[in-house]
């Protein structure tokens, strides 16, 4: 079983939780709002390697999210939301450790999308296959 470690970067330092609970993941992830409070948490494992999760700013009144996998071998790949076209070119601001970060919205995803990829991750250490990942 892979051991786990929560890292919540917020504004006036790091917390980290080793071996967190579903509970303490999605108690942080609720938290994220852009800005005020928090914008960054990793889901880290040695054998899976990591999540990145940045964002939960307001856009058209919906949180959005930008969801980053690198596995333990360094391979890397970004949560595509299934709503927005592969050929949409179009950039939004999301903020990362309250810096203004700009990205394809076809990488940036609402809510359940997000919850649905961190869930699969902590429970298996893979990404899931019905989502799409560039």
């Amino acid at each position: 079983m892979s051991e786990w470690r929560l890292e919540i970067l917020k504004h006036e330092g790091k917390e980290v939780i080793l071996n967190p609970t579903w509970d303490q993941i999605t108690s942080a992830l609720n938290k994220m709002d852009g800005y005020d409070t928090l914008d960054n948490i990793l889901l880290i494992s040695n054998e899976s390697g990591h999540f990145t999760i940045t964002g939960g700013n307001r856009v058209k009144g919906k949180r959005v999210y930008h969801v980053f996998s690198m596995d333990s071998e360094g391979a890397d790949a970004n949560l595509v939301n299934p709503s927005v076209s592969k050929s949409n070119k179009e950039y939004l601001q999301i903020t990362v450790q309250r810096v203004g970060f700009e990205l394809l919205k076809k990488y940036l995803v609402e809510y359940g999308d997000m919850i649905k990829a961190v869930k699969h991750f902590f429970e298996t250490g893979e990404l899931t296959g019905d989502q799409e990942w560039e």
